[in-house]
């Protein structure tokens, strides 16, 4: 969540905030109080753009609604909708135990030791923490997200727009997930820019297209960029023989390959790759049941924006091959149906959330099937130290669900090159084009944001050996105030 202030001409005060994203699992702290920690007022909030319907860059939305906000949302209109899944879900779940439990936290860019700096710090820092609020449950619920969804104004990539007098705003596709953005900021009077990668995707991933170019800007000022990847190289990415490779040897081995997936972005991509995998006769045809009311929603969210895909799978529309509408896809909505398939003796797929087996329909299919030896738990992301995801991985015989200890008998797997996330070359390649197509002499600083330190320290050496004298890094603290134009 970046909070900004601008000062007019005439000497007004216009306050908004790029994203307002919801810190997660991760590290061991009490999410509840992180959440509900803020270090400006609400009330003075004019207006929030928002780059993608993840839960780090929207889950807040409501909670600063709850708190005060009374403004505009401006996003992508597939951003909205899949913001309101995403949403609704969080508000499902916002129950009084997100107070009282410690939850895993991770705050990319903090390394452990600062977990307890940075608790005694949002104390601090915060003078905002209404006492009422402790009283009641969780962050804020379905009412809250009923008034934001009411609050949104969306807009198409390249359509410009205001979101005051002298602010000018334009989405370039961000290529991360669909709807996804970066944004551009024009001051009108002067030509200034500022730019917000928000979450840059990977290249050729399936669906969507690749991060856009942004190039042939005069004047940029600042660049707000994320660094997950930004040390890293994702070097040949071959996450589709894997999942033959691991789907084929299940299969045909008379066992059920179970896949906890995030619902948003990845349940889509592994149905892709699982449908042309079948289509090209590579692995058995078997039903592929998605278990997942949220990954469902979104599932036909992406139906309905077909003008956002990238060239391959227009191509697979056109030739009426669409791999999210296949005969083996079976959509499970309700409980009922979820609790009918774990008396299945006959191989199948069943992809379910959560992604990191914190929560969701996959822990009861892992109860039912985590102690047989014919089955696959196949991880397709990454997962935090304390899930119960990183305990399987780490090689625990017999682990907790929902109170019980089950044996893990399953081969387990892990793939991690369904990554959503730029590397560093593909980091690099999208400064260098803004940076050595640029028609002035502005020597822009570079924000490293949303990635460990040693990401972002790693990316900063990148750009400072390949662009010397060309542009200046920066790396930001928690709570740290920058005047970015004097």
């Amino acid at each position: 969540m970046y909070y900004l202030e601008y000062t007019a001409s005439d000497g007004g005060k216009f306050n908004f905030c790029l994203d307002a994203g919801m810190f997660q699992v991760g590290q061991k702290v009490n999410l509840f109080k992180v959440n509900s920690h803020l270090l400006f007022d609400p009330k003075k909030l004019d207006c929030i753009v928002l780059t993608h319907a993840h839960l780090d860059h929207c889950g807040r939305i409501p909670y600063l609604l709850k708190m005060g906000f009374g403004g505009r949302i401006y996003s992508s209109k597939a951003t909205k909708q899949i913001a309101e899944v995403v949403m609704r879900d969080c508000a499902r779940i916002n129950t009084d135990e997100h107070k009282t439990r410690d939850y895993y936290f991770n705050e990319k860019g903090m390394q452990k030791d600062q977990f307890a700096e940075f608790d005694a710090q949002v104390d601090k820092l915060n003078a905002n923490t209404v006492e009422s609020e402790k009283e009641n449950l969780g962050l804020y619920g379905e009412a809250e997200v009923d008034q934001v969804m009411r609050r949104f104004k969306t807009y198409e990539y390249h359509q410009k727009f205001y979101i005051h007098p002298e602010l000018e705003v334009e989405f370039y596709d961000a290529g991360h997930i669909l709807g996804s953005c970066c944004v551009v900021i024009t001051e009108i009077k002067t030509g200034r820019k500022i730019v917000f990668s928000g979450d840059l995707g990977n290249k050729n991933k399936p669906i969507v297209e690749d991060p856009e170019v942004i190039e042939g800007l005069s004047n940029t000022t600042h660049i707000f960029i994320e660094t997950t990847y930004g040390n890293k190289s994702h070097g040949e990415q071959n996450a589709k023989e894997l999942l033959r490779k691991v789907t084929f040897e299940t299969l045909t081995n008379k066992g059920k390959l179970l896949i906890p997936a995030f619902s948003v972005e990845r349940a889509q991509e592994i149905i892709y790759f699982l449908v042309e995998l079948m289509r090209e006769n590579k692995i058995p045809q078997v039903s592929i049941y998605l278990d997942s009311p949220m990954a469902s929603k979104v599932l036909e969210i992406c139906l309905e924006h077909p003008e956002l895909y990238d060239q391959a799978m227009k191509d697979r529309i056109e030739q009426g091959k669409n791999p999210l509408a296949h005969s083996r896809l079976k959509i499970l909505d309700t409980s009922e149906q979820s609790k009918g398939i774990n008396g299945l003796d006959k191989p199948c797929i069943i992809i379910a959330g959560s992604g990191m087996l914190n929560g969701g329909r996959i822990l009861k299919h892992l109860k039912f099937n985590l102690n047989k030896p014919q089955h696959t738990l196949l991880m397709v992301g990454y997962q935090a130290e304390g899930t119960l995801g990183r305990k399987i991985l780490d090689g625990q015989k017999s682990v907790e669900i929902e109170g019980k200890f089950y044996d893990v008998k399953n081969r387990i797997e892990l793939i991690n090159q369904f990554s959503a996330h730029a590397d560093q070359p593909i980091l690099r390649e999208w400064i260098a084009n803004q940076v050595l197509s640029s028609h002035s002499d502005v020597q822009p600083t570079i924000f490293l944001m949303h990635g460990e330190k040693s990401a972002s320290d790693g990316f900063a050496v990148e750009l400072n050996n390949s662009f010397a004298g060309r542009l200046k890094t920066y790396w930001p603290y928690f709570g740290e105030v920058v005047n970015l134009w004097p």
